[in-house]
């Protein structure tokens, strides 16, 4: 005979096998880490070993700290021109940026600067887009093409302002931006995982925003060069942690938030903001490790607000924003001071001057507010500075000494100069007759340029990386290495996502056909939203099993108070669970209360708490079927094990009757239901009120609204509250089960032979009772409300801003 409880058992065994897979694939992700840390100590000492010896041959020799391996763009450049860009609200009419036109360009830092209600991120939206408070006009040109950089969207990154600044904005600005616009970039502050580590955060960025078989090796690549250039690599496998439980600094969670958007290796980075709220040396080290990326061809375009002067020095361009959002200046930033000194300006005189040791950031705002007074032009005030720099300037770069362009790159040190160096250290150190080198005289040769020689882990990665072949290395072969060091890309890198090689990603000029492709990228084809699923889903599940690994104190917490409610109310329904008592249909109502309430709570923070991280996510190009399908899984064996465990605990105290199964299956109703229910009112209601929002729903589905005569009278919202109810369902299944198996409908006590049929007739107009236990619940409770929520998500998803 059939085991009628075959499919029971195969739920336990995949359970089992979940939990299983889960608490493996921690382990090894534990392994892993230890693994990465110690190949990028390696990795550490080899390029520092590396430049010492550079600087040993040629002390005067600029070689940079760090050489990028993976970070290659995916063009080699991009300008962004715009002109008579203009925004005009669309609540009052008023024009809050008007007429600014010039062109930011690869490889130089551009700051927006200007004084409070400028519109400096109004700017920055109207340049991607993103205003959609008001009425854009004017042009965009993507090198050269009539374009915008939202249809680049795969090329840009943006990292959005703090959350005071985001206050501020919204209403010096404006009166303008929507309470929906602005509570997203509220909640786009230093958006990250806070289960994660710091390394993890950026390899989940980097695989999901990086084209589909990109591989591991260049991922990895792409992370530590990341970990480098933000100077991560000694918290790199610290959590980053949240208010309540203390992670990484302040500081360090900014370049991680910086770091996320630098592992899709974009061509253009914008930053609102990105110092606001750290202090100055911080904000500094923030800023330099930024600039290090226009190394590679990067634009760099920031909003920054009154910077110290060390940090205004590393700005290349310089935006300045008056009164009305108009141009005050635009061109390289060591031009400003100059300009602002100038006697004449064709028919205006400026002539300010700026008193002996100003911050020249601070002295511009003062400027530009009319807070500074001009002695030998009393009449010039703030809002004419604009008309000034508009008689001055009418085409910015066809005005020589402020052309904004870059500067005269300095190559790489010829490769004559180290053959000449090398030749002569050898010489002097004894070798000057071998053309060839072993490993032991190469160490001979490192102690007489007094190098220290690395690790051994250190040192086989230096003979690799320096091509010794058998022992033995060559000159040509040490002086090619040698010279590969003065370039930005590590020698031994792979290949991007184009044709050329590292070395020509980093030299590639401007202006060349490679770099004016945008047409490619525009037309490049686009994956499917099923194809972008299949992609997506396995990379989320395996990032939210390492959280759920994390999270195991909250766990057993849950679990705890469950097993503990199973035994109160357990204990209330011993010797009442048979048909003729007339409190059993009650009890089971009971019974079946706290399983169902305390599922949907814990289930809160499935989505609820990290809908932040779903804007962020799915802003990026995160599918919201992916995201939420990802985190479901994995909490769906939590909410399967607490039905087991909650099941043996209740029956124990209850003395219960029948099989373990029924119990279970109509338990596991309710509970998978309700967890449904959780996550649904976790994406309406506020995260400080969700617990008592679902706790308060399902307390009234289940108290007030599973009855079945309640049903029947039940009319409008308490009709569909009942309808909807995970307890209608699995206690009426569950309570007509119980009747069959323990006598039939004879041994019913004959007051609730009116409850028995209301139970009947509600299964019945849905199709018969034989439709099962898990029918029901499933499509009626989890399915209505899992689809509700999914339809919900996937359109404010397509309206929130790109």
């Amino acid at each position: 005979m059939a085991d009628p409880f075959l499919w029971e058992h195969c739920v336990l065994g995949f359970t089992l096998l979940g939990y299983a897979v889960l608490s493996i694939n921690a382990y090894i992700n534990r392994r892993k880490r230890l693994r990465l840390s110690e190949q990028s100590k390696t990795m550490s000492e080899c390029e520092k070993c590396s430049v010492e010896i550079a600087n040993s041959l040629l002390p005067d020799v600029k070689v940079p700290d760090y050489r990028f391996k993976g970070m290659h763009l995916k063009m080699s450049g991009i300008r962004i021109g715009f002109d008579h860009l203009g925004v005009k609200l669309k609540s009052t009419g008023r024009t809050i940026l008007e007429g600014v036109s010039g062109e930011f360009r690869p490889k130089r830092v551009a700051a927006i600067m200007g004084p409070s209600g400028a519109g400096k991120t109004t700017f920055l939206n109207a340049l991607c887009g993103r205003a959609t408070y008001g009425t854009t006009s004017g042009s965009i040109r993507i090198n050269g093409q009539s374009s915008s950089i939202a249809e680049i969207k795969q090329l840009r990154g943006f990292v959005p302002q703090d959350r005071g600044k985001t206050a501020s904005v919204c209403l010096d600005e404006a009166f303008h931006v929507s309470v929906y616009f602005c509570w997203l970039n509220v909640l786009w502050d230093d958006i990250v995982h806070e289960h994660l580590t710091v390394r993890e955060q950026l390899y989940y960025s980097a695989r999901l925003r990086n084209a589909e078989g990109t591989p591991p090796a260049m991922i990895n690549n792409i992370v530590e060069d990341v970990l480098n250039v933000m100077q991560l690599l000694d918290v790199q496998h610290s959590l980053v942690g949240d208010v309540e439980k203390r992670g990484i600094s302040g500081g360090q969670r900014k370049r991680v938030n910086i770091g996320l958007e630098l592992a899709a290796r974009p061509t253009i980075l914008m930053l609102d903001e990105p110092t606001s709220g750290l202090d100055a040396s911080t904000a500094l080290e923030i800023i330099r490790s930024v600039k290090r990326l226009t190394a590679i061809g990067m634009t760099v375009v920031m909003v920054v607000h009154q910077p110290r002067y060390s940090l205004f020095t590393l700005f290349d361009d310089l935006l300045l924003l008056g009164l009305g959002g108009r141009t005050v200046y635009l061109g390289k930033s060591e031009g400003a001071l100059p300009y602002f000194g100038l006697l004449d300006c064709l028919d205006c005189k400026l002539g300010f001057e700026m008193p002996l040791h100003e911050n020249p950031a601070d002295w511009f705002m003062d400027v530009i507010s009319g807070k500074v007074r001009n002695e030998k032009n009393p009449t010039l005030q703030p809002r004419k500075l604009a008309d000034a720099w508009a008689e001055f300037m009418t085409n910015l770069f066809d005005s020589g000494d402020l052309e904004l362009g870059p500067d005269a790159a300095e190559g790489p040190m010829d490769r004559f100069a180290f053959t000449k160096a090398l030749d002569a250290k050898l010489f002097s150190a004894g070798f000057g007759e071998n053309d060839v080198l072993s490993q032991e005289q190469f160490v001979d040769f490192l102690d007489f340029l007094k190098v220290k020689k690395p690790t051994p882990a250190a040192w086989e990665c230096l003979m690799e990386r320096m091509d010794f072949q058998d022992g033995f290395i060559t000159r040509p072969r040490l002086t090619s290495f040698l010279h590969a060091l003065t370039f930005s890309f590590s020698q031994d890198a792979g290949k991007s996502e184009g044709d050329f090689t590292s070395s020509e990603a980093s030299s590639i000029s401007i202006g060349s056909s490679k770099e004016s492709s945008v047409s490619g990228i525009l037309t490049s084809k686009k994956i499917g939203r099923r194809g972008r699923f299949l992609i997506q889903y396995p990379i989320l599940l395996h990032q939210n099993s390492i959280r759920w690994a994390r999270d195991w104190k909250h766990k057993l917490i849950s679990t705890g108070l469950i097993m503990f409610a199973a035994a109160v109310f357990g204990g209330q329904c011993r010797e009442k669970l048979i048909p003729e008592n007339i409190l059993c249909p009650l009890k089971i109502n009971i019974s079946h209360l706290p399983i169902g309430t305390l599922s949907g709570i814990a289930c809160l923070h499935i989505f609820g708490s990290d809908r932040p991280l779903f804007w962020r996510e799915s802003a990026s190009g995160v599918g919201v079927t992916a995201f939420y399908l990802a985190r479901v899984t994995v909490s769906l064996f939590d909410v399967l094990v607490w039905c087991y465990l909650y099941t043996i605990v209740w029956m124990i105290f209850a003395e219960a009757p029948c099989s373990y199964w029924m119990w279970l299956i109509a338990f596991r109703m309710t509970a998978v239901s309700a967890s449904g229910v959780g996550v649904f009112m976790s994406t309406l209601v506020p995260k400080q009120n969700s617990t008592l929002a679902t706790a308060v729903l399902l307390l009234v589905m289940g108290g007030a609204l599973s009855e079945p005569q309640v049903i029947a009278e039940a009319e409008g919202l308490s009709s569909a509250l009942a309808f909807l109810s995970p307890f209608t369902w699995s206690q009426g299944e569950n309570y007509l089960a119980l009747i069959e198996v323990s006598g039939g409908e004879e041994a019913v006590d004959f007051y609730a032979v009116m409850i028995v049929d209301g139970y009947k007739k509600i299964l019945l107009c849905l199709g018969g009772s034989d439709l099962g236990y898990l029918t029901l619940a499933y499509i009626f409770c989890g399915g209505a409300i899992r689809c509700r929520l999914l339809l919900q998500t996937e359109d404010c998803a397509q309206n929130a801003p790109s």
